[in-house]
């Protein structure tokens, strides 16, 4: 049935607003008319604050999976972001002047600050608490890196350490003055500080990325994506996030996006997310009523929020606390759903990943709750091997600058305006997972740390990669060399080849070994970290014949770098081997001008594929592709 009252607001609404409530109401009918999950919502949820253990009751998991408190109010407060160094110390990032009131008074008082917690006994519990970094103004991300943390402040990017090992920063040195701008909305600023399997740290909402070396940062462009949160995968690739959009992507690596010589419209270069079934609707346990846009967004059967509106905090979890059949798998939160998306991941050779939720004919979600102050806003794979959630477990979840007469309405109703100055971590886990040992990476000596890279929790994987690269410890070249060339597990080549070019040791002919290997992934990495030049060529045209769509968008990103005319004779070589593949396309369309475009098309119209026929619904197929998406006509 189609909710009347959305049709009297879409009167109310201004013209320019129109076409957008149309939309929902579209979305409202196509929901009526199709299944649903087999769960009952609830139509009376708490909206008063709970002391953590009454609020956990109303936290709907799973069978088999149980959830645990890790840190709450008084100890923190408006968490949004965390990080752990890499003896499992956990740094959290405090926004406490946050929506304080429902108006927004007090945001820029410098109340934010960085918490620290630490696990004294190896119990696996966080017993003691300290302030690492106060005086803050909406910090909003962090990550531990070097000896040290970065800390996004916009419109600042700092770099603190603690010198004396008292638990607090002693220095506080800026990294980059424009992390965003200070006057901006809160919710269009940097944020999501998150270290590549490349050894850079890119960043949300911001249009660069940092290298930390010998002691300091570099910084180069990048393109800008995102809104809230970044996620990473194991070999590299980066999803992220807008609002009612849960997961997009970039077909190929961003510094192609910028270096390239021709780019192409942005339409062309992302858009590397499919979703499998009803991907982009939401199932919450509990009536939603607090929405910006109305009661329009809800459903009419239950008054639930019918799709994603605040997607943020994703991740990809890479490790096994929560089960074989869940490393690899993407999560996402709706903290206006009240609710944390798991999603499983199927790679393409189209170079697309697609995302289907597993529970969509179940439960409906991973995580929902009937408590109305529960707002997940960021996950993690923690050194344990467990999921975290952190929890900001706050009333009002909009910033003012988006707050609706509606809305602004139903917050007052329900005293969630009341609620402010507490938070929650959570740790998820499946019943029968005992956590691993607390980590000691930075007490471990060096070989050790080589050992680390085949680890079964890419926590530990990444942060022994980035010790060794970040302490230059050149004497463990050779076992890295030794990794790549010969060890069993594919991600240990992978993270060993990764961290030879973050020591700048990488040899052309360990590099060239790795085009060889088995495994798509490693020599992709192997194109990607080593500038080929042409008399290096015979190396890459060896595997083109045998090698997957993904290699061959890899080796044209990697010859397309350079000016020769050997260039031309192999990009064409590498279409030819899949003229159709949408990864290939944008891989060319990235690194060619506009002239060699045209080039590539006259030439391909006589490759044997068309047997030299444009007229056959092949080639005529793929002409018309080649023009609409390469040539944009």
């Amino acid at each position: 049935m189609i909710d009347c009252r959305f049709i009297y607001q879409a009167k109310l609404a201004k013209p320019l607003n129109f076409l957008l409530y149309l939309s929902i109401l579209l979305q409202s009918f196509l929901s009526s008319i199709q299944g649903e999950p087999n769960r009952k919502a609830i139509q009376k949820p708490n909206t008063a604050p709970l002391n953590p253990s009454d609020s956990m009751k109303l936290i709907n998991l799973p069978e088999g999976f149980s959830l645990e408190l890790v840190a709450s109010e008084p100890q923190i407060s408006e968490p949004v972001a965390l990080t752990w160094d890499g003896n499992g110390k956990m740094y959290v990032v405090e926004m406490r002047g946050y929506m304080q009131s429902i108006d927004g008074s007090g945001a820029k008082d410098p109340v934010g600050r960085v918490s620290l917690f630490e696990d004294t006994n190896g119990d696996g519990h966080f017993d003691k608490h300290s302030v690492f970094l106060d005086g803050l103004v909406e910090p909003r991300a962090v990550l531990y890196i070097g000896n040290g943390l970065l800390v996004g402040e916009p419109s600042d990017l700092w770099y603190c350490r603690d010198t004396d090992g008292d638990g607090k920063s002693d220095t506080k040195d800026k990294v980059y003055d424009q992390f965003s701008l200070r006057e901006s909305n809160v919710e269009h600023k940097a944020n999501g500080l998150i270290l590549g399997i490349d050894n850079w740290v890119y960043v949300s909402q911001h249009g660069r990325r940092y290298q930390f070396q010998g002691g300091e940062f570099r910084h180069e462009k990048v393109p800008r994506v995102g809104q809230w949160g970044l996620a990473r995968n194991d070999e590299g690739r980066f999803l992220f996030s807008s609002n009612s959009v849960p997961a997009m992507g970039l077909f190929i690596p961003p510094e192609y996006l910028v270096s390239g010589k021709n780019k192409g419209p942005e339409k062309l270069i992302t858009g590397a997310v499919l979703k499998s079934g009803n991907y982009n609707e939401v199932w919450p346990s509990m009536k939603t009523t607090d929405l910006q846009s109305g009661v329009g967004a809800s459903r009419t059967s239950d008054g639930t929020l019918r799709s994603f509106t605040a997607a943020c905090g994703q991740s990809f979890f890479r490790a096994d606390g929560l089960g074989e059949d869940v490393n690899g798998d993407y999560f996402i939160c709706e903290p206006v759903g009240r609710l944390v998306r798991r999603s499983k991941v199927k790679y393409l050779d189209s170079g697309h990943l697609e995302l289907l939720n597993p529970y969509e004919d179940s439960i409906g979600e991973f995580i929902t709750s009937n408590d109305g102050n529960f707002r997940p806003v960021n996950t993690y794979t923690g050194p344990d091997g467990c999921l975290y959630v952190v929890d900001m477990y706050r009333g009002i979840i909009q910033e003012k600058s988006f707050m609706t007469p509606y809305l602004k309405q139903e917050i007052l109703k329900s005293k969630y305006d009341k609620n402010i100055g507490r938070g929650r971590i959570y740790r998820i886990k499946r019943d029968d997972f005992s956590p691993g040992k607390k980590p000691d990476l930075l007490d471990a000596a060096p070989e050790d740390l080589v050992t680390y890279l085949k680890h079964s929790n890419g926590w530990w994987r990444d942060m022994a990669q980035s010790i060794i690269v970040n302490r230059r410890l050149f004497k463990l070249v050779p076992l890295l060399n030794k990794i790549v060339m010969n060890d069993s597990d594919p991600l240990a080549r992978l993270h060993a080849l990764w961290t030879l070019r973050g020591l700048s040791k990488l040899e052309k002919k360990v590099a060239s070994a790795a085009l060889k290997d088995a495994d798509e992934r490693i020599v992709s990495a192997s194109l990607h970290a080593i500038n080929w030049s042409p008399s290096e060529y015979p190396h890459i045209e060896n595997i083109i014949n045998e090698a997957s769509p993904i290699v061959i968008a890899h080796i044209i990103l990697a010859v397309g770098q350079n000016k020769s005319q050997e260039n031309d004779r192999l990009i064409l070589k590498c279409i030819s081997r899949f003229p159709m593949n949408e990864r290939v396309l944008r891989s060319v369309l990235a690194v060619t001008s506009k002239e060699h475009l045209k080039s590539y098309r006259d030439k391909i119209i006589s490759n044997p594929v068309f047997q030299g026929d444009t007229k056959t619904t092949k080639a005529g197929e793929w002409l018309k592709r080649w023009d609409t998406f390469c040539l944009n006509e």
